[in-house]
């Protein structure tokens, strides 16, 4: 009986470890690119799940395959620790080496193979330009881009957004220099800051641009989607068809900084978001009116209102300071919420917490001047 089970020594803890750690990048590798994972994308396409919807079912896989890692890791392990076959152990501890290393160079340096290329949105400015979204082509996707007539394709990946984007940047300029296609360069990081330059010539190429054009950044998501609301808000006439996955507050429970609470449909307090939430949920098109609370007096408070509204000034998104303070009267709290309600929805209010006092009052007078 006393087989069954391993002591969890210094050296069969380590031996643990290190056959997690084999286990865990080979296999995972492989749930991304032809197993589970892969899967439960191309079903979400199929069948037009939300981006909510797909990320739930994807994080109940990541946590079954944590479990599996585990229980094999121990499996492997204790085998290893009871054999007597030290050749065999050096052998596989061997195996499980290469099996790492052989992923983990996968994952730094190959990473465009971890990408699912299937998904495609398009829009058009009435037969001036159109721009079609996917995720990044390789060099076969670009032989096909280039016989379906592309006149380029625009690149949004980022040097500085590290270890993947660099290597598919520089592949992606070669592979358009053996397929003959024009590779247009525009880096965008992954967050609101630092992308003034990149944001000016998307509304450049809202309003210049003629032709077809292929626009990606690394997995077709929140940068694609961004670069498409930038071009949509800034000429009118383009009109779009989406397949792109897309963060949705109808199904978001929280941000970093507090809970997000529905006051009524398509309307939303949250805390003041993050760089990366203001990308990923503010500023991909399913947000219309942003409305802060922060008072302009208090000096914290308007660094990021103006911070804020530069910003969405520079996205095209609609933006609203109305100041609620200690000294802001019912009557005032009334009109701020009756001014609230006449905006395009959907609608997200925020003030620094969304669990603070000021929010407290607010939230609790929206419910009482909603509009039955």
């Amino acid at each position: 009986m006393r087989e069954n089970f391993i002591k969890f020594t210094i050296p069969n803890t380590m031996l643990f470890l290190y056959t997690g750690l084999s286990l865990v990048f080979p296999i995972g590798l492989l749930t991304i690119t032809v197993g589970p994972l892969r899967m439960v994308s191309n079903l979400a396409k199929e069948r037009h799940w939300t981006q909510e919807h797909e990320s739930s079912v994807a994080k109940i896989i990541l946590v079954f395959f944590f479990i599996f890692i585990v229980l094999l890791s121990y499996y492997v392990t204790h085998k290893l620790a009871l054999s007597k076959n030290h050749t065999l152990k050096l052998t596989v501890m061997g195996l499980l080496g290469i099996l790492l290393l052989i992923s983990v160079y996968i994952f730094s340096f190959k990473p465009e193979i971890l990408i699912n290329s299937e998904a495609m949105s398009s829009i058009n400015n009435n037969g001036r330009a159109e721009f079609h979204f996917g995720a990044y082509p390789d060099e076969a996707k670009m032989e096909e881009l280039k016989k379906e007539h592309y006149t380029s394709v625009i690149s949004l990946l980022h040097s500085m957004v590290i270890p993947a984007e660099p290597i598919l940047m520089e592949k992606e300029k070669e592979n358009a220099d053996k397929t003959g296609i024009q590779l247009i360069s525009i880096p965008m990081l992954p967050w609101i800051v630092k992308n003034d330059s990149s944001v000016a010539k998307i509304k450049e190429i809202a309003r210049t641009f003629k032709g077809k054009y292929y626009v990606h950044c690394y997995l077709g998501k929140d940068r694609a989607n961004v670069f498409k609301n930038i071009i949509e808000k800034e000429n009118k006439n383009i009109q779009s068809s989406s397949e792109l996955g897309t963060r949705d507050l109808k199904t978001q429970k929280s941000f970093e900084r507090g809970k997000i609470f529905t006051l009524e449909k398509d309307v939303y307090y949250t805390p003041y978001p993050t760089d990366e939430e203001f990308f990923g949920f503010i500023l991909n098109g399913k947000v219309a009116t942003v409305v802060n609370l922060m008072d302009p007096k208090v000096k914290e408070e308007k660094m990021r209102i103006d911070l804020e509204s530069k910003v969405m000034k520079d996205y095209n998104q609609s933006f609203f300071n109305l100041p609620l303070s200690e000294s802001t009267t019912e009557n005032q709290v009334k009109a701020l919420v009756l001014t609230i309600q006449k905006l395009k929805k959907p609608i997200v209010i925020h003030s620094y917490s969304s669990e603070s006092e000021h929010a407290k009052i607010f939230k609790a007078a929206y419910q009482k001047f909603l509009k039955k």
